[in-house]
Formats: structure tokens, sequence, C-alpha cells
């Protein structure tokens, strides 16, 4: 029975057991095997050591650092991009609510007007006659009369002043309370004489 390769390598190399060594000498076929074995040895130890022509790792950093750097930029134009649209849309709404908005306030203060007119009209109906009022109506009539007045003057001051339109409103809300007020006066008064 032969050696294994294990066994010829471990004699080869002076690291065989007794054995080994033993048989080695009373073999010619494994002791041509181990002769062998040294040949290939010496072989390889004369070949000349090679390196690689050039290591790849720095170029593949360099490639990957880039790569991420490319992707870094392409995130940072989706987020940019995501970001304009955002502030688009959010101004655009923010502009849409706001004309709506001033729209509403806009065709509200026409109604009012167009009440103040019908009211003034109805008040116009009643004339200011020779009729005889008591001291607290007239003093009421005047009081109504007087803060209409003042309304009057607001409103005058606001137009030239291109004023907030939810003042305007107010303004106009008020006048034509307290028209409303003066004409409900009249109507109770001429009611009340009979005329």
């Amino acid at each position: 029975m032969h050696l294994s390769l294990e066994d010829l390598l471990a004699v080869r190399d002076g690291e065989a057991t007794t054995e080994a060594a033993q048989h080695v000498a009373s073999c010619p076929e494994c002791a041509a095997e181990i002769e062998g074995l040294r040949e290939v040895q010496r072989s390889l130890a004369t070949l000349p050591e090679e390196r690689p022509p050039h290591d790849l790792w720095p170029a593949l950093r360099g490639e990957l650092a880039a790569r991420r750097q490319q992707r870094r930029w392409v995130l940072a134009g989706w987020a940019a991009a995501c970001l304009a649209a955002a502030f688009t849309l959010v101004i655009g709404v923010r502009g849409g609510i706001e004309a709506w908005q001033e729209a509403r306030l806009s065709r509200e203060t026409r109604e009012l007007v167009g009440e103040s007119q019908r009211l003034e009209q109805q008040l116009r109906t009643y004339g200011t006659g020779s009729r005889v009022v008591s001291g607290r109506t007239a003093g009421t009539i005047v009081q109504l009369e007087d803060r209409i007045a003042l309304i009057d003057a607001q409103l005058g001051r606001m137009g030239a002043d291109r004023a907030d339109s939810q003042d305007l409103l107010k303004l106009w809300q008020e006048r034509v309370r307290l028209l409303d007020a003066l004409v409900n006066v009249q109507t109770t008064r001429t009611a009340y004489v009979g005329l």
C-alpha cells in the first residue's frame, strides 16, 4: 500500500511520521513521487513574482463615489422640483381663495348698496312735509340720521383710500341696518298718526 498525497507532501516538507518516512525509504514508487513533488516545488519557486498591472479598487471607489454624487444631485433636483411645485400650488390656491373671497365681498357690498338705495327711495316717499312728530320720535330720527351721516363720511374716506373690502362691507351693513331702522320709525309714525 502506497502513501496518500497528504502523507507524501508531509514527507517532502519534513513533517512526516516515522512510519511514512520508512515507507518512502523502502518504496521506490513513493520515493519517485516525492522527487516529482520536489521538482514541482523548485519549478514554482523559480517563477517570477507577478502582481496585477494596477489595483482596481481606487478606480472602483472613484466610480462609486461619482455615482453616489450623481444620485445626490438627482435627488436634490427632484426635491427642488417638488418644493417649487408645492410652492406654486400653495400660491395658486391661496390666490384663488383670496380672489373668491374678494369677489364674494364685492358681491355682498353691491347687494348692500342696492338695498341702501331701495331704503332711501322708500324714505323719500314719506317726504319731509309738515307732519307733527313727537319729541321722542324726532330724537330717534335725528340720532339715526346723524349715525348715517357719520357712516357716509367714513365711506367717502374709504372710497378715496382704497380700503379693505371687509371694512367697507361692515360699513355698508351698518348703513343698511340704520336706514332700515329709520324706515321702520317713519312707517310706525305714519301708521300711528293714520296718514
